[in-house]
This record gives C-alpha cells, sequence and structure tokens, in this order.
C-alpha cells in the first residue's frame, strides 16, 4: 500500500509540473500574438490615421527649412522642433500637425524692451517673419499695422488684421515676454 501511495504522489507530482510547463508557454504564445498583433495594429494605424494633415513634423519642418535655405539645425525629436541660430538669436521652430497645421517660431533675443516702438526688436520680429514667409506679418511690423494688447507687466500681444478670411489660414499673432533679461517672441499662424 505505501507503495501505490508513493507511486500515486510521484505521478500527480510529474502531472502537476508538466501542467506547469504548459501554462507557461501557452501564455508565452498567446503574449506573443498578442505583441505582433499590437505591431500590426500600430503600423496599421500609422498608415490609416485620422490625421486631416500630415503629422510628421520632422520631415515637414525640414522640408521647410531646405526651402528657406537653411541647413543648420539641430533636431528636438522629444519635442518635435528645429533649433537653430539666425542673425544672433536662437530660433526654434516647426511645421504640422493632425487636425491643425502650424508653423511656429519662437525667437529668444538679448534685445530687453518693453516698449511697442523699439525699431530694433520691430525690425528684428519682422525679418524673421519675412524669412519664414509669414505674409500676414511681414512689412505689416514695420508699417505699424498691428494692436497692441497689454498681458500684463512682462507680456504683450501684437494682432493683426486677417486680409484673407476665406483662405482658412488663421493667424494667431506675435506674442512677446521677457524672462530672465532677454525677449521671447512667439509667432505662429495655422490652417483650420
Amino acid at each position: 500500500m505505501k507503495k501505490t501511495f508513493y507511486y500515486l504522489l510521484i505521478v500527480i507530482t510529474t502531472l502537476s509540473c508538466s501542467e506547469k510547463k504548459h501554462k507557461q508557454k501557452t501564455l508565452q504564445s498567446k503574449k506573443t500574438k498578442s505583441d505582433s498583433v499590437i505591431k500590426v495594429d500600430d503600423a496599421l494605424l500609422e498608415n490609416n490615421s485620422d490625421c486631416v494633415f500630415d503629422d510628421n513634423y520632422k520631415k515637414i519642418t525640414e522640408e521647410w527649412l531646405s526651402e528657406l535655405e537653411i541647413k543648420k539645425y539641430v533636431w528636438d525629436s522629444k519635442n518635435n522642433r528645429a533649433t537653430l541660430v539666425f542673425n544672433g538669436d536662437t530660433l526654434t521652430v516647426y511645421k504640422g500637425g493632425c487636425d491643425h497645421f502650424v508653423s511656429s517660431i519662437e525667437i529668444k533675443t538679448a534685445i530687453y524692451t518693453k516698449k511697442e516702438s523699439d525699431s530694433a526688436l520691430i525690425r528684428k520680429i519682422n525679418d524673421v517673419a519675412c524669412k519664414f514667409k509669414f505674409n500676414n506679418y511681414c512689412k505689416k511690423l514695420i508699417e505699424g499695422q498691428f494692436k497692441r494688447i497689454d498681458n500684463s507687466d512682462s507680456s504683450f500681444f501684437f494682432e493683426f488684421k486677417d486680409d484673407d478670411p476665406e483662405d482658412n489660414l488663421i493667424s494667431e499673432g506675435i506674442e512677446i515676454f521677457l524672462k530672465e533679461k532677454s525677449t521671447i517672441i512667439k509667432i505662429s499662424e495655422y490652417y483650420n
């Protein structure tokens, strides 16, 4: 009887161990299958995106810079922006989008002023706006065709009249704020 009991115990132990191995293999194969399904789904999502516009910021921004004959810049893949030096200032630029096609530039300059009429600052913003083909801002800055809106002691905004409201191009204006003895200027527009 003892022998039978030991044989039965060995058989049960062996079966339970082999069952655990079988479950582990099954789980691993299911995990592998689900991983491959996820990868396929990701690939399908990339090809069948719900985006209205092209959201490949790197490609579009690089094409934009190439058209402007700007070759020296550093691409920040984490934030999808290019950083470059233009006329002694640091510019951070990007173009692209999914639901809105944005063109945006942030200028960091050593000019530090709260005065709207600072001609050096206006010329600097105008030069960048013209270089990067922000046509709703280019030359209007020099001609004074904008409305200044004060946001705070260290921030103000230039608002421009939209010459063609039917073109679906929304000019967000130019935001200027003072930070740590420098001026940050944000120029942007987007297609809706």
